[in-house]
């Protein structure tokens, strides 16, 4: 089980707070969070599924997003879960909430408080320390029980699809399957394994929030969207952060200078980091020229296939380069410069309220078809499929486009692929191809 923070306060309110009046204190709050320093990446209030205000807080890649909401009664809940980030997270995650009651004059309500560690209560940081080592004995223990064959995962998120070849993936990268095994035993030995172990913001802390970000997140390209260029920016200023504060310190010296090469070639201006010649200049010198082709052992998972969670239990692999989105309408893209793929999922049923087969499915799906180059049809895995190739006008300019329908038990997966060369044909029919549906 992960570690997860729980805590409740009760906000001096008269009156009833209504929806607006909660938001507007929660957008307050925000603003707080966001000057209170560099730990916090992002604070903003957005809406649930249920319309109501929430304020999502985000300090580490590495673990999920803090909540906070605030209830017509006056009463505000904050839900944390601080796995795998490590124990400094916790505790300066705590520090922080504390000092947010005494800057909003509330309390918080000690028996509606729940800290598996003890450290909100006690401020033991040795018992924290130790709480987190078991959680990741046991995290390594159960990781350890899988088949020995199959790639394992600890502190990532169940869904993350990285395919990088390695026998156990961390947030700060692979390790080998003995690993698992060791830290088992002796759970001390994992403590590398958390990306912000001290509360201080040292250059430990620095440099392990930069590694999460190039291991998980980034790209390794010029950024397509204003948010690849904030994380771009977030990793190179905690970079050069880690180096002011410790010059000594071990950092990924290639990869920062890949890094702020991508930052350079952005022609869109989606990044504010400045172009400082003389720090690519060291770069430079401590680590040569950028090694070519960028193969296993450099940072980043996202150099690897990415194996994406779709609508409807379906699955699609891309590229990890590939920016994704999800749609309003229910549609899913993933694109770069020179490749676009685009998925929906359609459920219906036959006439007589029965589900339709994946070949009846399918055939629904093949009378939507453009014209175009007949493509080998997908039968695989209890899926059956049909697609062509052949040119398109989008805005003004010819691509070539697969369209693919491909059916399975109930369901109809629609999926285009749109390349600028003809020559990546192949690649698009590899890509349709990699279409899965449930477990």
């Amino acid at each position: 089980m992960p570690i997860s923070l729980s805590l409740t306060g009760q906000l001096d309110t008269a009156d009833r707070l209504s929806r607006t009046a909660a938001r507007d204190w929660l957008a307050r709050a925000a603003v707080w969070f966001e000057g209170v320093g560099d730990a916090v990446l992002d604070a903003r209030v957005v809406r649930d599924h249920e319309e109501k205000p929430v304020l999502l807080v985000v300090l580490h890649p590495a673990s999920p997003t803090a909540e906070v909401r605030l209830g017509g009664s006056g009463k505000l809940r904050v839900s944390a879960t601080t796995t795998p980030a490590g124990p400094g997270y916790h505790v300066h995650l705590c520090d922080l909430f504390r000092q947010m009651a005494e800057e909003f004059e509330f309390p918080w309500i000690a028996d509606d408080c729940s800290d598996p560690t003890g450290y909100f209560q006690t401020k033991n940081r040795a018992e924290c320390e130790k709480h987190f080592l078991r959680w990741l004995a046991d995290a390594c223990a159960k990781a350890g029980r899988g088949a020995a064959a199959q790639p394992v995962s600890v502190g990532l998120p169940a869904a993350h699809g990285f395919t990088y070849p390695a026998e156990v993936l961390t947030p700060l990268g692979p390790r080998p399957r003995a690993w698992l095994a060791e830290v088992a035993t002796d759970p001390a030995r994992g403590r590398d394994f958390f990306p912000w172990w001290n509360p201080d913001l040292d250059a430990a802390f620095y440099r392990g929030r930069a590694l999460v970000r190039l291991w998980c997140d980034f790209f390794w390209r010029g950024p397509l969207t204003e948010e690849e260029g904030e994380i771009a920016d977030q990793i190179a200023n905690d970079l050069a952060s880690a180096f002011k504060l410790d010059p000594a310190a071990e950092l990924p010296w290639a990869e920062w200078l890949e890094l702020l090469t991508t930052i350079e070639d952005d022609d869109d201006g989606f990044c504010v980091t400045p172009n400082d010649r003389v720090l690519s200049i060291e770069l430079w010198k401590r680590t040569g020229p950028l090694p070519v082709p960028a193969g296993n052992g450099r940072v980043g998972y996202r150099r690897w296939p990415v194996r994406v969670q779709l609508d409807g239990g379906w699955s699609i692999e891309v590229p990890g380069e590939l920016a994704r989105e999800r749609n309003d309408d229910r549609t899913w893209d993933a694109w770069d410069r020179t490749r676009t793929v685009w998925f929906q999922a359609l459920r219906f049923a036959k006439r007589d309220g029965s589900a339709p087969s994946a070949a009846e499915a399918a055939e629904v799906g093949r009378k939507s078809l453009p014209e175009g180059e007949a493509l080998p049809p997908l039968d695989r895995d209890g899926l059956r499929g049909e697609a062509v190739f052949g040119p398109v006008e989008e805005d003004g300019r010819t691509l070539w486009r697969l369209s693919g329908v491909t059916g399975g038990a109930g369901q109809l997966a629609v999926c285009n692929v749109y390349v600028e060369n003809p020559a990546d044909r192949d690649w698009a029919v590899r890509t349709w191809h990699s279409l899965r549906h449930g477990s």
